[in-house]
């Protein structure tokens, strides 16, 4: 799907003071398509603040490693401290409920937004959309973003987006691996990317506390319909009891969608501050969005997720009512590999 970029070229042209962001818990899509956004705008001499309503995730700290780039709106800023910005540029997302504590201040952001996305679920958001649902990562948007506006990819920027482009893909396994998503890597590991270091930080560097959350959620594990559904739960108490933090649950909704015969995976994470988290995988004909988009969530077709604030038993009872009823309407399919 082709993006016209050039209302973006002219909304930077016209503006000087920008702000970026990103959905809550940043994901290495987020994450590393604000540094590839962050670069785009200075070298073009503009002003840019990064700010995001939840912390970085410590496993993406090699994205900022001076701690300059990434600010957390609530702690470190109040909308009273980005009351100069003119434009407000949203990475990854296209509904509200993703904004979390930030969606007041966006809302009532008086200036032009920009949303680039690759996401199936959309709200009106009142912004300007540059977004491709075929594509791989807002990562790989972005990259389309600097050749079209004839912007340098530095190796700082590189390893953002090639941070960008890898997790979305699952490390290239996943079905959204094109072609062109190859060749896209191979042009940002020519400009810098770090590829086998940002391996080795991301998936080599992991604390005794996300090992141990690991064991956890595959004890968690449990099946259903004669294991067509996978679901595991992390609740605070498993957090505090391991010594994990909130941004260690990253990728454990995989382990669900690992077992054989499985068609749909689902995993809950029970919030610090009340609700429910719930991912949702699919390896079937199952719309993940659609399903999601029951709970007041959104995502792709084969990975979405919700927040819910019921408690954990309510939730895992309600959603696992949901998933027998999907898969109940496609009946028993072969499984497929899919994100």
């Amino acid at each position: 799907m082709s993006i016209d970029w050039t209302p973006l070229a002219d909304l930077i042209e016209r503006h000087d003071r920008f702000l970026v962001t990103t959905h809550v818990r940043p994901d290495g899509d987020a994450l590393g398509s604000e540094v590839g956004m962050a670069g785009l705008l200075r070298q073009r001499g503009k002003d840019v603040r990064v700010v995001n309503v939840s912390p970085t995730p410590p496993r993406y700290n090699y994205l900022d490693e001076d701690r300059t780039l990434f600010e957390h709106f609530g702690k470190q800023v109040t909308p009273a401290d980005l009351a100069d910005r003119e434009v407000l540029v949203i990475l990854d997302l296209s509904a509200w409920n993703q904004l979390g504590d930030m969606a007041d201040y966006v809302r009532g952001f008086a200036g032009p937004r920009v949303v680039i996305d690759h996401h199936v679920s959309e709200d009106d958001m009142r912004a300007m959309f540059f977004k491709d649902t075929t594509a791989e990562a807002t990562g790989g948007l972005l990259v389309r973003a600097f050749h079209s506006l004839g912007a340098k990819i530095t190796p700082e920027v590189a390893n953002g987006l090639l941070t960008a482009i890898a997790m979305d893909t699952g490390w290239f396994r996943h079905s959204n691996t094109t072609p062109q998503t190859l060749r896209t890597v191979a042009e940002l590991v020519e400009a810098g990317a770090e590829i086998n270091r940002i391996y080795r930080l991301l998936f080599e560097q992991n604390t005794l506390g996300r090992l141990k959350l690991m064991g956890e959620t595959l004890t968690s594990l449990r099946t259903e319909m004669g294991g067509r559904i996978a679901y595991a739960t992390v609740t605070r108490d498993d957090l505090a009891r391991t010594g994990a933090v909130p941004a260690d649950t990253e990728d454990l909704v995989d382990f669900t969608v690992s077992m054989s015969g499985v068609e749909l995976g689902l995993f809950f994470i029970e919030l610090a501050r009340g609700g429910v988290k719930v991912s949702i995988r699919a390896r079937s004909g199952v719309d993940c969005a659609g399903l999601a988009a029951r709970f007041g969530g959104g995502g792709h077709h084969a990975a979405a997720g919700a927040t819910l604030n019921e408690p954990l038993d309510d939730c895992v009872a309600l959603l696992l009512d949901a998933a027998r009823e999907a898969l109940e309407a496609i009946g028993t399919q072969t499984v497929k590999s899919a994100v």
